[in-house]
Parts: structure tokens; sequence; C-alpha cells
């Protein structure tokens, strides 16, 4: 019986799989993206902080933080990892 429910979940273990490793290349690169717009945006808030508009600086601080790698791609890893370890229960079963 064991078996037989190895071999009928063995297709969603392959196919969570490979999505893992798209995610994490998709990932990979959008991190390195969200890193370059956090580093504009954060120089946008020292500006903004120069010139006197503290309103603007600190929503400019608040997005550098989102867009930064402890933000969004932060989350992004979170919900890969959950990916993962529901693929691993299902191939100990």
């Amino acid at each position: 019986m064991k078996i037989i429910l190895k071999i009928i979940l063995f297709p969603l273990s392959l196919t969570l799989s490979v999505f893992k490793y798209v995610l994490l290349f998709i990932l990979n690169i959008g991190t390195r993206i969200l890193s370059l717009i956090s580093m504009l945006v954060a120089v946008g808030a020292l500006a903004s902080f120069i010139n006197g508009e503290t309103e603007l600086g600190i929503t400019a601080i608040m997005l550098a933080l989102l867009f930064s790698p402890y933000g969004l791609p932060l989350i992004a890893s979170k919900i890969i990892i959950g990916i993962e370890a529901v693929n691993l229960k299902i191939k100990n079963i």
C-alpha cells in the first residue's frame, strides 16, 4: 500500500522540486534587482532628509527596508522553505 502511494505521489514531488528550483532562480535575480532599487531609494531618502522633507524621507526609508534583502526576498525565501518542507513530507511517506 505504501509503495502504491509513493508511486502516485511521485509526479507531485517531482513537480514541487522543479517549481522550487525555478522559484530559487527567480528569487536570486529578483533579490539582486531589489537590492539595487533599495540602495537608490535609500540615497533618495538621505537627499529628502537633507532637503528637510522628513515625511518623504521616512516613507523612502520604509520602502528601502521593504526592498532590501530583509524585506520581500526574505518573505519569498520563507515561502520556498515551506514548499520544500511539503515536498520532504511527501517524500517521507
